[in-house]
Formats: structure tokens, C-alpha cells, sequence
């Protein structure tokens, strides 16, 4: 994916090289930075990957020269030249991907994520029933929320990724689950000692929560994998300016084509 991003970046950046080719006095236009990302992409990686990548990101003028995926051209056809333009899903913000990423997780890690939205995101400190349904509908409507800025997007984005990695630490990680089972452990060590204890009354929670260890490490290491595959692909500083200018330039192009 970081290939993709690089290839991406140097699309996004043919322009800017094209406007400061014309001040000097060079014939070094679009098509010839989007050609140069190509040749170096064909350089580097397999020529399945490449023309996959490609694909996405690049459309060829009806003389056959390369723009990126959004070129200020009418006429354009897709990789494979065929004789109509393709219809191209804009693609998702980092929050609808964070939203397709949340409802790939299991019922309870999502109860889990809400309760921390509730205590870290929306700072419902003491709120009941955290983790509850009503919880995780109250995320799905902060995520999906319509008519957001780039900025406020990208806000909202590093706010999650922020939260979620502070609260998921623990979990992240094996000492995390060796202090959870010793934390418990002791619990049920103290109530044997003192049955009228503070202890006591936290032994079944505590007995619950060693019964359940095993199963709850094993999906937090899913979580920890498909997390770490979106926050690298979609949600670094790097993946977070291609998506803002990317958007930035459909919507000058929607707004032409208004008027």
C-alpha cells in the first residue's frame, strides 16, 4: 500500500511540477510527470501489481497520453481503452473506512470500542450501560456524520486513531494480558483471605474475566492486525493529505461541470 501512496502522492503532485515547468521556460507538462511515477512504478514493483495500481489511479487521453484519475479532460477512457469513460466511485473518506473497519469487528470488541468513544470521544464520564448498543449506534452516526470539511474529517480521524490506540494498548500487547490475568488472580487470592472484602465482592467479575482471557486475547489480536493494515493504508499524515487533495480536486471538477 505505501507504494501506492507514493505513486499516488507524485500524481497529485503533477500538477504543481507542471505549472512550475511552464514558469521556466519547459515543455514538461502533466502527462509527463504522471509518465515518469509510471515508468518508476513499472521499475519497482511486479508488472501485476503495477498495472493494478495503475488502473486506479490513471486514465489515458484519446491521443494516449497518461493524466491522473481525475484529469481536466472530457474525453478519457479507462486503462484497458475502452470506448466510453468509466463511472468512478469517489473514494471513501478515512472515516467511512474507519466505519467499514468497525463493522468488520466482532459484537463485543464493537461494544468495547463505543464504551471507549463513550469515555474518551464524546466524554460521557459516567454514563450508564457503557458498550451498550446505543453506544455503538451513537459512534456509527459520529463516523457517518454528512457535510463534514476535509479538515474536520481529517480532525476526527486522528482523533479516533488517537483514543482507539490509547484505550487498545493493553490489549495490543502480551504484557497487557499478563497484567489483567495477575490483576485478577490477586483478586480471587485476597477474597479467599478476606470474605468480607472489597475483593470479595469483585471475585465473580474477576473469576468471569479469567474464564473469558483466552477467547478475548485471541480476537484483540485480529483487532491489532486488521487495525494496524487500515491506520497504515488509510490513516497516516502521508494517506490523509492524498485523500484531502484528492477530494479537494473532485470537488473543482463537480463544481465545472455545474456551471
Amino acid at each position: 500500500m505505501n507504494a501506492e501512496n507514493n505513486f499516488a502522492a507524485r500524481l497529485i503532485d503533477a500538477g504543481r511540477l507542471a505549472a512550475i515547468a511552464r514558469t521556466c521556460g519547459l515543455k514538461a507538462d502533466v502527462p509527463y510527470y504522471v509518465n515518469e511515477a509510471l515508468k518508476e512504478l513499472w521499475r519497482t514493483r511486479s508488472p501485476e501489481e503495477a498495472r493494478k495500481i495503475a488502473k486506479r489511479w490513471v486514465l489515458w487521453d484519446a491521443d494516449g497520453r497518461p493524466w491522473p484519475r481525475m484529469p481536466p479532460l472530457e474525453n478519457v477512457v479507462s486503462f484497458h481503452r475502452t470506448a466510453t469513460a468509466p463511472v468512478v466511485k469517489p473514494p471513501a473518506t478515512p472515516l467511512q473506512a474507519i466505519r467499514d473497519w468497525f463493522e468488520k469487528q466482532d459484537g463485543e470488541v464493537r461494544r468495547e470500542i463505543a464504551g471507549m468513544a463513550v469515555l474518551l470521544l464524546f466524554e460521557c464520564r459516567g454514563a450508564p450501560e457503557i458498550g451498550s448498543q446505543e453506544w455503538c449506534e451513537y459512534l456509527r452516526r459520529w463516523l457517518d456524520q454528512a457535510g463534514l470539511s476535509n479538515h474536520a474529517v481529517i480532525g476526527r480521524a486522528l482523533t479516533f486513531r488517537t483514543c482507539f490506540e490509547y484505550f487498545a494498548e493493553s490489549r495490543f500487547t502480551e504484557s497487557g494480558w499478563t497484567l489483567s490475568e495477575k490483576t485478577a488472580l490477586k483478586i480471587l487470592e485476597e477474597a479467599k483471605l478476606h470474605p468480607n472484602s472489597e475483593a470479595a465482592r469483585l471475585a465473580p467479575t474477576a473469576q468471569k474475566m479469567l474464564d473469558a482471557l483466552p477467547a478475548r486475547k485471541s480476537r484483540w489480536i485480529e483487532v491489532r492486525k486488521s487495525w494496524r493494515e487500515l491506520a497504515g493504508a488509510r490513516l497516516t499524515p502521508r494517506a490523509l493529505r492524498i485523500w484531502s487533495t484528492s477530494h479537494m480536486q473532485r470537488g473543482r471538477r463537480d463544481s465545472g461541470r455545474e456551471l
